[in-house]
């Protein structure tokens, strides 16, 4: 076997990065099959935060259920069963339907539609717990008998709740649950210094796409890919920080991004996502997406930054060099790259192998940087 000029790693048993300097630099670009144990790691993280989730849900509607049947009079006893019956299903509806993989129709719909939708579910899963609890549990209801005045204010406090919960709910989607929170708590009012890491996602040729199927094919295409990428960035705890024409940025706390490998683990996630779903693709666009992808972290300052529209905004040289990293990526014939001090601090998957491309000039940087390109191995490897 011949020796390969560039240099390899694979991680090991513990997790480290270690050297094969036998392997060949065109497996790389090799087809290669998605070993299915690579997701565990994924789908631990997904059901942690859909249990966190579930108890925060729960003990909230908990709260509002019980508080409603304690103000109309009822039994705590029957305020507490409604309480955690109302805090399980909601959560339970909402985490594992409406943002599970049957959900996604719903999610497709126009947001007042979406919400207009959804609150009618609420709804009839409140009153049905309203209505139903009480009669199981004593024969009636409240201890006063059910009457149609009864149902009428259950009703409307089960459509009141629906809705308000639906449009916290939707606004956390629209911007992110962390971005939301960080405006609340005013975190970004004044500069402060962070440890990030940045992913720059890059459609490959929409141009010639759009003159080929046209502007509003291509459009959709693009939607539908970003749609589609969602879920892995935000099982991978990744945040959406902007859409730029057919290019989305990804940003993770550093600590977020190293722990578990996760935007390492992204990556992949997002091409066995494509892989899955090329012939859907194909057969409703003719193509199936390409991309290519730009890592880095480091040091950079986060502000609120606009009026009218606020905005948290991030500057410094790692993000420029992730947008830049991206772009080298069609100098180097690779989909991904990263930089090696970022996957210095980072313990990768032992079915990630990693060929490190040298030392490179980065435009915009007097610095030269070491980068690397990456890929999964295959199961039989």
């Amino acid at each position: 076997m011949r020796k390969s000029p560039c240099r390899s790693y694979v991680g090991n048993s513990d997790g480290r990065t270690i050297r094969n300097p036998w392997a060949r630099p065109s497996a790389i670009f090799e087809s290669r099959k998605i070993n299915p144990m690579g997701n565990s790691v994924a789908i631990a993280q997904r059901t942690k935060r859909h249990l966190r989730a579930c108890l925060v849900t729960g003990l909230i509607a908990s709260g509002i259920g019980l508080g409603y049947v304690r103000i109309i009079g009822g039994t705590d006893s029957i305020g507490i069963t409604i309480g955690v019956c109302i805090g399980l299903c909601l959560s339970a509806f909402e985490l594992f339907y409406v943002q599970g993989r049957y959900g996604a129709w719903l999610r497709g719909l126009p947001l007042p539609l979406f919400i207009l939708i959804t609150t009618g579910c609420w709804a009839i899963i409140l009153s049905v717990l309203l209505w139903g609890v009480p009669h199981l549990m004593q024969g009636y209801t409240y201890g006063t008998g059910y009457t149609s005045s009864t149902f009428q204010q259950d009703l409307l406090f089960a459509l009141a709740v629906g809705l308000l919960f639906n449009i916290g709910l939707r606004l956390r989607g629209l911007v992110g649950g962390r971005v939301l929170f960080n405006f609340l708590i005013g975190r970004y009012n004044r500069p402060l210094r962070e440890e990030r890491v940045f992913m720059f996602l890059d459609l490959v040729g929409s141009t010639p796409l759009a003159e080929k199927m046209g502007d509003l094919a291509v459009q959709s295409l693009i939607g539908r890919f970003f749609f589609d990428i969602a879920r892995p960035i935000a099982e991978h705890h990744g945040e959406t920080h902007r859409y730029i024409g057919d290019e989305v940025v990804v940003t993770w706390p550093l600590e977020e991004a190293l722990r578990d490998a996760a935007c390492v683990r992204c990556v992949f996630d997002i091409q066995a996502l494509m892989k899955d779903k090329a012939r859907a693709y194909e057969a409703e666009f003719g193509v199936v997406p390409e991309f290519r992808i730009g890592i880095h972290g480091g040091s950079v300052v986060a502000g609120e930054v606009g009026d009218d529209k606020r905005e948290i905004v991030y500057f410094g040289d790692t993000i420029n060099t992730a947008a830049r990293l991206q772009s080298l990526c069609k100098d180097f014939a690779c989909n991904v790259l990263i930089s090696r001090s970022l996957l210095d601090r980072m313990q990768l998957p032992r079915d990630v192998q990693v060929e490190e491309l040298g030392n490179v000039e980065v435009r915009g940087k007097t610095e030269r940087l070491d980068v690397c390109t990456m890929f999964r191995r295959s199961a039989s490897q």
